[in-house]
């Protein structure tokens, strides 16, 4: 049963000022549908028409599988994660799998080698939400506050917008310091039974991690997140880690389950966080968390973007026994769950899937045309 591709058709959604989601619907000559989230910050445009480009490139090939689409491109590994060839690659690859479902009449996650499962247990990322506010620490606790009273259990922020590259040990402290305090003023707000997550956006350096990481151990973090830039430091990574006594975990712009397994054996890591969207599509990032659970570490998809990307990314953590929590970029928008049909839901920390072929929901059009637009690619 191959896949041809024909036809792809572009569309992006204004979520806000900030935030835009970008989306490939692809079909096969047989009239199957998939739809892919593209999303990649300013460069998004670009990964548009690089797909198009690929896709001409592939032509009208008759496809068996995902492996035959890079050499049908030409394309060997290793692929960087951070570039748009991996982001397009990665919704090309992704859409064969989701079409693949749908012609067997099956849920994407059973295509995928798992089990299907209705709930899948979510963590809020409250960062998106808080653009829009001062970012002061109450903005933090407020933000908090809201996603426990909607049910999540485990939160995750990123504090540190005033510490930049390069920094220094001597002084490091002073310039975390604010970030420090809008964790603390998250835990005071929630108390000892949520869970919270830090992420660092890659703003520490070898010698500077641990030390930040130190004043917050005594929040009870659940995870530190890219304290180094996992691509271009791993092996600084792999020297931070006995440093930091809470689990670290990275990996949303690697591609290839070679690559999160390297960061794995190498000590560099204790949880990789694969991105559909950069690490190769769905199959991808259920090998690499299949590769995780073999080494006894953690997986996590990283997911602060779409509802397209966030059901994709429950099949994928569905894949594979003993993932960790997905995440959920939460309270960014109202009508968000209005933007596919049947609309995403997302009950009391769980993203709930339905039981249909696919992905169980495409995009609605009347939101997007009312949201967003269609893109003339070229």
């Amino acid at each position: 049963m191959s896949v041809n591709f024909c036809e792809a058709e572009f569309m992006r959604v204004n979520a806000t000022p900030r935030t835009s989601w970008y989306f490939v619907v692809v079909t096969d000559k047989d009239g199957v549908e998939a739809v892919v989230e593209f999303t990649k910050g300013e460069k998004s445009l670009e990964v548009a028409s690089l797909i198009q480009a690929m896709l001409g490139r592939i032509g009208r090939a008759d496809i068996n599988s995902e492996k035959s689409i890079q050499k049908l491109l030409g394309i060997k590994d290793p692929i960087d994660g951070r570039s748009i060839k991996a982001a397009a690659i990665s919704a090309i690859r992704s859409a064969f799998s989701h079409i693949k479902a749908l012609k067997k009449g099956v849920p994407l996650v059973e295509y995928l080698g798992g089990e299907f499962r209705h709930r899948i247990p979510l963590y809020g990322n409250i960062n998106r939400a808080l653009f829009a506010t001062d970012r002061l620490p109450l903005d933090f606790a407020r933000a908090a506050d809201r996603a426990v009273k909607r049910g999540f259990t485990t939160l995750k922020c990123a504090p540190f917008d005033e510490v930049q590259l390069p920094n220094l040990a001597e002084s490091v402290l002073d310039t975390a310091r604010p970030g420090i305090e809008r964790v603390e003023a998250i835990r005071k707000a929630v108390g000892d039974e949520v869970t919270i997550l830090v992420d660092c956006h890659s703003r520490f350096e070898e010698f500077t991690a641990h030390l930040v990481a130190e004043k917050l151990e005594k929040l009870s973090i659940g995870w530190f997140e890219e304290p180094l830039e996992p691509n271009s430091e791993s092996e600084e990574l792999k020297r931070v880690l006995p440093r930091i006594t809470m689990p670290v975990a990275s990996g949303e712009s690697g591609y290839g389950e070679a690559f999160f397994t390297s960061l794995l054996n190498n000590g560099a890591l204790d949880i990789i966080m694969p991105d559909l969207k950069y690490c190769g599509g769905v199959s991808e990032a259920v090998a690499a968390g299949q590769s995780a659970m073999t080494l006894g570490k953690g997986y996590s998809i990283h997911c602060p973007t779409g509802p397209i990307s966030l059901l994709s990314s429950g099949h994928a953590t569905a894949a594979v026994n003993g993932a960790m929590a997905l995440e959920h970029a939460i309270d960014e928008v109202d009508w968000r769950s209005e933007i596919i049909q049947p609309a995403e839901q997302v009950e009391n920390g769980h993203l709930l899937i339905n039981r249909t072929p696919g992905l169980g929901s495409r995009l609605n059009l009347e939101m997007v045309s009312s949201r967003g637009d269609r893109l003339i690619v070229k």
